[in-house]
């Protein structure tokens, strides 16, 4: 069990220092740093971390951990769109629809809001489908939004 721990804390330590774009770039980091690790086994600690794999602002995509921004990305994302386009509403759901390979990383945001009103996101490549609880009104969602989308609704 301490050789898992010290391997999530050197996966973490490594994913707080550089963006990788794949888990192949990851494995050999790791193996670099003397850990002997298959892939199927990063996969599984990627799962236990919680680790996202978003789209960046410089157009490449990248593993985050969560509610940790990359460190090559600004702290404050006041011109950040996540590729956002609109959001529509059928009953407890919210369909937000994105710039294609942007749905993921603008619901890591949103689920990283921990709405108590929000079930759950979905997210495909360039739509993301809100699961509010029954009862949940409209501008719960917006408001999600605003938090991160500065722009939102100007």
């Amino acid at each position: 069990m301490a050789a898992k721990k010290t391997r999530l804390e050197m996966v973490r330590t490594l994913l707080k220092e550089n963006p990788y774009e794949s888990q192949e770039e990851l494995l050999a980091a790791l193996r670099e740093a003397g850990f002997a690790v298959a892939q199927p086994t990063l996969s599984r600690d990627l799962r236990t971390l919680k680790v996202s794999k978003v789209f960046t602002d410089a157009g490449t995509y990248a593993y985050v951990l969560p509610a940790a921004p990359l460190a090559h990305e600004p702290k404050h994302h006041s011109h950040h769109t996540y590729g956002f386009r609109s959001v529509d509403f059928s009953g407890n759901l919210a369909v937000i629809k994105t710039a294609s390979g942007y749905a993921g990383s603008l619901s890591a945001e949103l689920d990283r809001l921990d709405s108590a009103d929000v079930v759950g996101t979905v997210a495909g490549d360039d739509t993301i489908i809100v699961v509010m609880r029954e009862g949940t009104q409209r501008s719960v969602i917006h408001n999600m939004l605003k938090a991160v989308l500065p722009h939102y609704g100007e």
